[in-house]
């Protein structure tokens, strides 16, 4: 069943800053449309081509360095403006209301699917053929649920749960193929976003974006050293565990932007910065401090332990008119700009390191903030939200049901974009309109 809920059309939306600048430092996807990706430490499985892109086998952020107050007899007083308690005040600008139609694809992704690697086949052969499954799944529910061109609407979303990209790792046999895997996911992922709003022209659609669930992947870090050969038997101390940083995103794309001068649609990229303890087997989330860097020990598979970084390096970016930029272009339809939490980042994003994450967003007025989790339930009557903030959209991957507020809280009609009371795969999904005409 479709709601509608009413927005008043005298209240004006609101825009902030936007940003563009050419992306040159950070880790990041790149997101150039052929030959995509050699992302996670090159070789083993990942394309050779594409944009010019800093290698995710990276080295670790230095540790901070201690600060030291020279000493002064009498120093001066220093007067230090506090800072912004708020975000800084919305700039209203006139745009007419949107009508936007969301569908939420509700499927279970805490536990990943079964290990169906059959012997003998490669690391890379099986992540291709488990990613061609989860294509064909996305496919399904879009041509069931999606509505044609005559629906009346000005923006379709589409919505997936964290992690629905994930392939078991307990079919990883050791560290060359977390490489090969990471990089074949990499790739296959952003190849199969983009062959499914091929499927959904405008012409007949209708304006149509993704946000198609995240994917998961490893990226090792090098310090420069080449590590002694363990003996076998042999117990390695944590801190000697090979380190790796996580890099959970979400690609977005829409079937309306302009075209990149080689016919492909642009793409971007919002990744994940907190690692939650259930992410991985984080033997009972046993923190490692290493090079005064706080990670997780993991237990990847019953072979391999190794440390992943508790908060991830990776900054967003955006591919579009033929380049690469640092970023997020969060406002594609004009006057809709967006917001997208990925699981533990919403209940860090407004905490101290509140402006952080801000800086990388186009639009910081958004009106609508989509939660993609598996297992993080949103809270809008205790959250703090920006003031701009309208309408809440959950999808969760563990919990269900994926579910929209409004800003004051409300979770029942018309605003309950979809709930489903049972905890199974389906393929069909429920729409609601966030915005009325």
């Amino acid at each position: 069943m479709a709601h509608q809920h009413k927005v008043d059309s005298e209240e004006p939306s609101v825009r902030g800053t936007r940003r563009r600048s050419l992306l040159r430092a950070g880790l990041a996807l790149p997101l150039g449309s052929t030959a995509l990706l050699v992302a996670c430490g090159g070789g083993g499985g990942g394309n050779s081509g594409g944009l010019p892109f800093a290698p995710v086998a990276t080295v670790p952020p230095p540790a901070p360095a201690p600060e030291v107050t020279p000493p002064s007899p009498t120093p001066a007083p220093v007067i230090v403006e506090a800072p912004p308690v708020e975000a800084p005040p919305p700039k209203p600008v006139q745009k007419a209301v949107k009508n936007i139609r969301v569908l939420n694809l509700q499927t279970p992704t805490f536990t990943p699917p079964d290990n169906q690697r059959l012997a003998g086949e490669d690391i890379k052969t099986y992540t291709q053929r488990a990613l061609q499954e989860k294509f064909a799944l996305l496919s399904d529910a879009l041509t069931e649920g999606l509505p044609k061109k005559s629906a009346e609407s000005d923006l379709c979303y589409f919505v997936v749960p964290e992690f629905f990209w994930n392939v078991n790792w307990d079919a990883v046999k050791n560290e060359d193929e977390i490489k090969v895997f990471s990089n074949t996911c990499v790739g296959e992922v952003q190849k199969h976003v983009r062959a499914l709003i091929a499927l959904f022209p405008q012409e007949q659609y209708g304006k149509l974006a993704l946000l198609p669930g995240t994917a998961q992947v490893l990226k090792k870090q090098i310090d420069g050293t080449t590590p002694a050969p363990v003996p076998a038997g042999t117990v390695v101390a944590d801190k000697d565990l090979p380190a790796y940083e996580a890099l959970n995103y979400v690609l977005v794309i829409d079937n309306f932007s302009k075209a990149n001068p080689d016919g492909s649609r642009p793409i971007a990229m919002w990744p994940k910065r907190n690692v939650s303890g259930s992410d991985f087997d984080t033997n009972n989330r046993t923190t490692v401090m290493k090079n005064a860097r706080a990670y997780w020990k993991v237990r990847l598979t019953s072979l391999i332990d190794i440390l992943v970084l508790k908060e991830s390096t990776t900054t967003a970016s955006y591919y579009a008119d033929g380049k690469e930029f640092k970023g997020f272009d969060n406002d594609p339809l004009g006057g809709v700009p967006f917001g997208v939490d990925v699981c533990l980042d919403y209940m860090r994003a407004y905490t101290d390191r509140k402006y952080l994450r801000m800086t990388q967003i186009e639009d910081t007025n958004y009106i609508i903030d989509f939660l993609i989790a598996c297992g993080m339930s949103a809270d809008p009557s205790n959250h703090q939200y920006l003031p701009s903030v309208q309408y809440i959209v959950q999808n969760d991957g563990m919990t269900y049901p994926g579910q929209g507020y409004d800003a004051s809280g409300n979770p029942n009609p018309p605003t309950t974009v979809s709930v489903r009371s049972s905890n199974f795969p389906h393929r069909r999904t429920k729409t609601a309109s966030l915005c009325g005409p």
